[in-house]
């Protein structure tokens, strides 16, 4: 599960969509491996990681069928890599590849990048492997690695300087130490955005939340505060730099969201902040059309009338 954290000195966010072919893999591996590279992550490690996520895109392409295209997304935290791969086809069952981490171990000695073994592969090279999938909506590979930096390069450097404790800004960094606090503070952020708290969210966000912060599921406070029917909040988060298009791990970005719940004034507000009626899968076009939606239909129409 990913740990939100707060202050943090390193934060890279990558966020890749490509179609489903396997010649994407080569490419999405490369533009990993040079952030790392940048970072000074270990070859070692790097080497782990082009292989668990040379893997993760492989199981996804060959369990979840046949779909337009699947996204893999990055988050560097200080020493932490979390990789999740996503495909929006019609979704697996994760029990049919699931084995334990002891039967992976026997398996991987010769580490061979395009003829891994899936998910054996994966469970003996990260730290977690988490797998999931909704029918006809897609599936989820997330996969979380510790990183190891070299002596004096940029990345330890970063790390050595976010674990000081350090205030900065007037925010004092929370440490690994930490994670239930960070957790039970995310927790009640994520609650915020539900109840459509504004003025708490919005002082928390000025005081250095990341406004695009996301939970378990990949759903974001924005994403929370539209199903939840809150304009108010969904206006004031988008301001502040919210993005109305980033999709959660079902692929949903916050507007199918709002479509679905039948809250036109989070779709007014929504569209208003610049979002993309052909965003996600099912996009909310697609989505107002199957719901009978007729006014959100001439919206989005009205709004991007290639949708």
């Amino acid at each position: 599960m990913d740990k939100p954290r707060y202050g943090d000195d390193v934060e890279i966010s990558i966020d890749l969509r490509f179609p489903r072919d396997a010649a994407s893999v080569p490419a999405i591996r490369r533009l990993l491996d040079a952030s790392l590279d940048v970072l000074g992550v270990e070859e070692r490690t790097r080497g782990d990681i082009r292989l668990m996520l040379t893997e993760a895109c492989g199981n996804v392409v060959q369990h979840a069928g046949s779909s337009g295209s699947y996204t893999v997304r990055v988050l560097i935290l200080d020493e932490r890599c979390v990789i999740k791969v996503i495909d929006h086809g019609r979704g697996f069952d994760p029990a049919t590849i699931t084995v334990t981490r002891a039967a992976a171990t026997e398996i991987v000695s010769e580490h061979e990048p395009e003829h891994g073994r899936g998910i054996l592969i994966m469970e003996s090279l990260a730290d977690v492997v988490r797998l999931s999938s909704l029918p006809d909506h897609g599936a989820l590979v997330a996969l979380e690695k510790r990183l190891s930096f070299g002596g004096d390069t940029l990345g330890r450097r970063l790390a050595d300087a976010a674990s000081a404790d350090v205030p900065r800004d007037g925010v004092t960094p929370l440490t690994s130490d930490a994670d239930v606090e960070l957790k039970q503070f995310a927790a009640t952020l994520f609650e915020m955005a539900r109840r459509g708290r504004t003025e708490q969210l919005v002082t928390y966000v000025g005081a250095g939340v990341p406004v695009n912060l996301n939970n378990e599921m990949g759903d974001t406070l924005l994403m929370l505060a539209a199903v939840h029917g809150h304009a108010g909040t969904v206006r004031a988060l988008a301001a502040r730099g919210a993005d109305p298009g980033r999709e959660n791990d079902d692929g949903r970005c916050p507007l199918t969201g709002a479509v679905f719940a039948n809250e036109p004034e989070v779709v007014r507000a929504l569209l208003d902040a610049g979002a993309d009626p052909r965003c996600g899968h099912p996009s909310p076009y697609e989505t107002a059309r199957m719901l009978g939606h007729a006014e959100y239909v001439s919206w989005f129409e009205e709004a991007a009338p290639s949708a």
